[in-house]
């Protein structure tokens, strides 16, 4: 189910992993062709197809992202409070 919010750290994401599997998927079928490396081509055009699947990959590393923020401030402030 698509979120009816995205934030822009998920949309970054987004973004990103998009890019890289087309480029990856591209790069991928040039290997294919040329040399008969063709592990990569099936798995990199499904994600292509089905980019629902990246932007829900988008948000579980953008939520990993927060709690690693979340986690690094509060060990800052944990440092800093004479514990």
């Amino acid at each position: 189910m698509t979120d009816e919010f995205a934030g822009p750290r998920k949309l970054r994401y987004f973004l990103y992993l998009l890019l890289i599997v087309v480029f990856g998927a591209v790069f991928s079928t040039i290997l294919a062709d040329f040399y008969g490396i063709t592990f990569l081509e099936p798995l990199l055009w499904w994600f292509v197809e089905n980019p629902m699947v990246l932007f829900e990959l988008a948000g579980v590393f953008s939520i990993i992202a927060l709690i690693l923020i979340v986690a690094i401030k509060a060990l800052k402030l944990a440092d800093n409070s004479g514990f």
